[in-house]
């Protein structure tokens, strides 16, 4: 990998100081203790996702202890090593430059703000989308099969995260054929070898959706009646002004339209890429929301190729007087961005001082210690013979 400069090699890794710190303090949410249960009862493959979070919930339990802290710390290098891949990507396909704009941009985003510090399966996918993106650009801008067979390994993997890496063969694919450049590939071997070693990484899940009745692959496609019996698009466009901030949303969308003007028009396979990259997740997921209820995070993947775009508009080469223009711009929106991803970072510890409990959203973060094993001893005080304890949420009972 390039060298990355070392002012931001710095920078990410203070900020994953304060990270580790803050996992360090921070109590399990709902989700989380769902996800280290899975950790105790490790298989192919789980009701609602792939397995791979609960593999890394092992791992990171095993090194640092049985504790919150190790569950949390998943999320926090998984950030980081997303952080210089994401580096990486955005130095070859666009510049230097942009590269370190890019990281700086995706550190501030409160939807990236929060998975880097809450473990969940767009941690791994976060990682592997942007890591399939470098390889199948460094394969379909090269000669040889190595770089399309590391493509399909970081797709496999991607899979064994979420489902939603499925968007990834559709982006590359569609970026091949609408780029005069790389439609050659489309008639070779290579990108199907890779395809293959990526469909082999993910056969496992395929083989336990077999083995019990295809559930996961049945809940993914066609949700639960919660999800299913009503459509959400005026919540699920409002929020995307909360996940990726209020000026920041429209400059990633504005970023990803300069992507797709200039790689259409223009015949920038650079740019070209980045749209393709981009605009199939974030389409699929408005689409979804008028037919389901979408949740908020499912357009972040394609943000990434958004970043990458607004930091190559906001260093390439303008006439002074433009230049500062577009800085001002730029330092506003990155500003407002970096103050609503703080408050994510404050969220746990600040809103019980001002929201009622029953709209606070890190509610669920605490007492769990204390009214689990008060549960369990009513129970056993009152049961006359063995017991189970229910709920009608699957996190409470995690």
């Amino acid at each position: 990998m390039p060298r990355v400069p070392r002012s931001l090699l710095a920078g990410l890794l203070s900020l994953t100081a304060i990270r580790l710190v803050l996992a360090a303090t921070l109590p399990l949410g709902d989700d989380e203790a769902y996800y280290w249960e899975w950790s105790r009862h490790l298989a192919a493959g789980y009701v609602d996702h792939p397995p791979a979070i609960a593999y890394l919930v092992w791992a990171g339990v095993r090194v640092l202890g049985n504790t919150p802290f190790a569950v949390h710390a998943v999320a926090v290098g998984l950030a980081l090593a997303t952080s210089l891949a994401l580096w990486t990507l955005a130095r070859e396909v666009i510049g230097r430059d942009a590269a370190t704009w890019a990281v700086i941009l995706y550190s501030l985003i409160p939807v990236f703000v929060a998975g880097s510090l809450l473990t969940a399966p767009d941690g791994p996918l976060f990682l592997c989308w942007v890591m399939t993106l470098l390889w199948a650009w460094r394969a379909a801008t090269g000669t040889a099969l190595g770089p399309w067979l590391a493509a399909g390994v970081w797709l496999g993997l991607g899979l064994q995260s979420k489902y939603v890496a499925v968007a990834l063969p559709v982006s590359i694919g569609l970026w091949l054929l609408l780029s005069p450049v790389h439609r050659r590939w489309l008639t070779r071997r290579e990108p199907y070898l890779g395809l293959a070693v990526a469909l082999a990484i993910f056969a496992p899940v395929v083989w336990w959706n077999a083995a019990h009745h295809w559930i996961s692959f049945a809940l993914t496609a066609l949700g639960t009646s919660r999800w299913t019996d009503q459509s959400n698009t005026r919540f699920f466009l409002t929020t995307q002004f909360v996940y990726a901030s209020p000026l920041m949303f429209p400059a990633l969308i504005l970023a990803l339209v300069v992507a797709a003007w200039r790689g259409i028009r223009r015949q920038d396979p650079a740019w070209l890429f980045l749209a393709a990259a981009g605009w199939p997740v974030v389409l699929g997921a408005f689409a979804g929301s008028f037919l389901v209820y979408a949740k908020p995070h499912w357009s972040a993947p394609g943000y990434m190729a958004g970043v990458v775009a607004l930091a190559g508009i906001a260093t390439e080469p303008l006439p002074l007087a433009a230049s500062h223009i577009r800085w001002r711009l730029f330092a506003i929106v990155a500003g407002v961005t970096g103050f609503i991803g703080a408050l994510f970072y404050a969220l746990p510890f600040l809103t019980a001082t001002f929201l009622p409990p029953q709209i606070d959203p890190a509610a669920n973060y605490y007492g769990w210690s204390q009214a689990g094993p008060a549960i369990a001893a009513v129970a056993r005080r009152d049961a006359e013979g063995p017991f189970f304890i229910a709920s009608d949420w699957y996190q409470v009972m995690a």
